[in-house]
């Protein structure tokens, strides 16, 4: 299967004069695993649409290997796309849901079945080819949509949130799934999320996106570790804000130390609440000298917070290393 480069040069979309997608410029490498994410109507489908062809952009262009293709139709893109939605033929089994989209290309009998085959396999379903929709699962019928959508060997593939519909269990079991079948054939992937975690764990590049501007773009290391302005660290993890000298600064609730006596540069602080995770656990704090109005978090492995014999209501001392703390200039309530 082909890996292309898709690129946007400052793309932008209006309706009625509200613009949805403001001047978004995006490079997206061959065989990249890219997640677009961002709080609803922050126009992140409006791009996967645009890219698609299935949409028309109000100023901008769209690339695809260096190729001009804003302007083609989307039948001419070759793309798969797999919905939230499965948008499957109830009437038609798993296996003619697959070959739907193969009927109209000058492939024989043969050719079809191995290709549908293929990919039903590729997706673990080979044994419920002659089930219908209806007999299958949420997560079982969005394999067959994402087979559906391989078998036409397309030149990239979009995901419009594929799993948001789906159980927490479901969705975490079928999301490397969607990773190891994307490193296999090694095709250019976006896929739309609001879900930080599903962004996180399963994308090379990660676009944030708000208001119809692109405020973010990177790894997830260097957009959880080095978030460039206050919406992406705030929308991206668990973090703590508070405001020191005038300037917002923050820092993530794992990154704080924490210990049941003082040392240097602690302050004091006292436990108002322990929340228990499982392997860790999330302790809410009030200290005056880090912040007057705010409680902060501190995540810490559960057998720590034994060791320490950390209770509510209990004083604790807590030290804010500098060089986990993050920067966002003049202090700042929004």
């Amino acid at each position: 299967m082909s890996s292309v480069s898709i690129k946007t040069e400052g793309l932008t979309k209006a309706y009625d004069g509200h613009t949805v997608l403001d001047n978004i410029n995006l490079q997206i490498n061959p065989g990249e695993f890219v997640c677009l994410l961002g709080p609803s109507g922050c126009g992140k489908s409006t791009l996967l649409r645009l890219i698609a062809g299935l949409d028309k952009p109000t100023k901008g262009k769209v690339f695809l290997d260096d190729r001009d293709i804003t302007n083609l139709p989307c039948s001419k893109r070759n793309f798969g796309i797999v919905f939230q939605s499965y948008a499957l033929f109830p009437n038609l089994s798993a296996y003619d849901n697959v070959t739907y989209g193969l009927k109209n290309r000058r492939m024989t009998k043969r050719q079809i079945e191995e290709t549908a085959n293929k990919y039903l396999e590729m997706v673990g379903l080979s044994g419920a080819k002659k089930r219908f929709p209806s007999q299958l699962s949420g997560g079982e019928q969005q394999r067959v949509a994402l087979a559906r959508a391989l078998t036409i060997e397309p030149d990239f593939l979009l995901l419009d949130e594929p799993l948001s519909a789906l159980d927490a269990k479901v969705r975490v079991k079928l999301r490397h799934e969607i990773c190891s079948i994307q490193r296999e054939l090694g095709i250019t992937t976006i896929m739309v999320t609001h879900d930080q975690e599903e962004a996180l764990t399963m994308a090379d590049k990660i676009v944030v996106m708000d208001k119809a501007k692109l405020m973010q773009s990177g790894t997830p290391e260097e957009i959880y570790d080095h978030p460039q302005s206050r919406f992406v660290a705030d929308f991206i993890g668990a973090i703590n804000f508070y405001e020191n000298e005038g300037e917002t600064k923050a820092i993530r609730p794992e990154k704080i130390v924490i210990n049941s006596l003082p040392g240097a540069d602690s302050s004091e602080a006292v436990l108002t609440d322990i929340e228990f995770r499982g392997n860790f656990c999330r302790l809410s704090a009030r200290s005056d000298a880090i912040s007057k109005e705010h409680e902060f978090y501190i995540d810490l492995p559960t057998q720590r917070v034994r060791e320490l014999k950390l209770c509510v209501g209990a004083p604790a001392f807590v030290n804010m290393p500098e060089a986990e703390v993050l920067h966002f200039g003049g202090a700042s309530r929004s």
